[in-house]
């Protein structure tokens, strides 16, 4: 299982799928469109604004490791 989470001003909402191309996708569809759409507990529709998705499971190395330079 992959969790995909995405941070809104306020904390983070997530959710799992089944695999990494999955979670990759549904991550990337997110900061895409610029909106997370949810139903929430009253079959009402919410949209949040995420500054950032992550998708957190085993397996999702890369071969291209990066660093962060602060300017």
């Amino acid at each position: 299982m992959y969790q995909v989470r995405i941070y809104v001003d306020h904390g983070y909402f997530v959710y799992e799928v089944n695999t990494a191309e999955q979670a990759l996708a549904h991550a990337h569809a997110i900061m895409a469109s610029g909106v997370y759409r949810r139903v929430n507990h009253e079959d009402a529709v919410e949209f949040h604004k995420p500054y950032k998705v992550k998708v957190v499971g085993e397996g999702l190395g890369t071969a291209y490791p990066d660093k962060f330079v602060r300017t």
